[in-house]
């Protein structure tokens, strides 16, 4: 497995603490506990450079992480558990919308999936919100290792009918087993 030299280079509540760089960037995003903060560790080859909470909903910051001093990677806070009440889905929408309409160097959307889990409404409107600003989606189903082969496949067609994605866009794996993290490098290296 290759090493990656990784290193976090900005915490931003606001738009006046995003990092000063042109390095083009791909945003994580999704729902709590869908394993984003597994699978940045698991494309970097390092176990905790993206920080998983142990309870979810908690990050409340853009964290920008640059690799190979070729690309950043944005790590939103996970949606669903931060946005339960009002209070907190307009601090959410405050953080994320500046950083989706406003941030040039923004070049994909990583919209993480819990492979076992059918979309919901929140990953619903990501997708929508992305396609209406032109961002390529790159979906990423975590925890393939959880199913059985007859399992993810089920799974991967309901997410695709759900997000009206097709399947082959769909990038299944798994973070413990290390398992497709090639074809997202492969999709993410269309953007450095």
């Amino acid at each position: 497995m290759k090493y990656y030299d990784a290193e976090l280079i900005a915490t931003a509540a606001n738009k006046s603490q995003w990092p000063q760089s042109s390095l083009n960037e791909i945003a994580f995003v999704g729902r709590s506990n869908s394993g984003k903060s597994s699978i940045i560790n698991s494309l970097i080859n390092r176990k905790n450079l993206a920080y998983s909470g142990k309870t979810p909903g908690k990050t409340r910051l853009l964290n920008f992480y640059k690799v190979n001093n070729e690309i950043v990677f944005m790590d939103a806070p996970g949606y669903g558990y931060a946005i339960k009440d009002k209070e907190a889905s307009i601090f959410f929408s405050n953080l994320i919308d500046p950083y989706f309409k406003e941030r040039n160097q923004l070049k994909a959307l990583a919209l993480v999936l819990d492979v076992r889990r059918i979309p919901n409404e929140d990953d619903k409107v990501m997708v929508d919100y992305a396609k209406a600003l032109h961002l390529p989606i790159i979906a990423i189903c975590t925890k393939k290792d959880k199913l059985s082969n007859n399992q993810l496949n089920n799974n991967l067609f309901k997410i695709s009918k759900e997000l009206n994605i097709p399947k082959n866009s769909l990038f299944p794996c798994s973070a413990i087993k290390k398992e497709g993290i090639n074809e997202i490098w492969e999709e993410i290296n269309k953007y450095i």
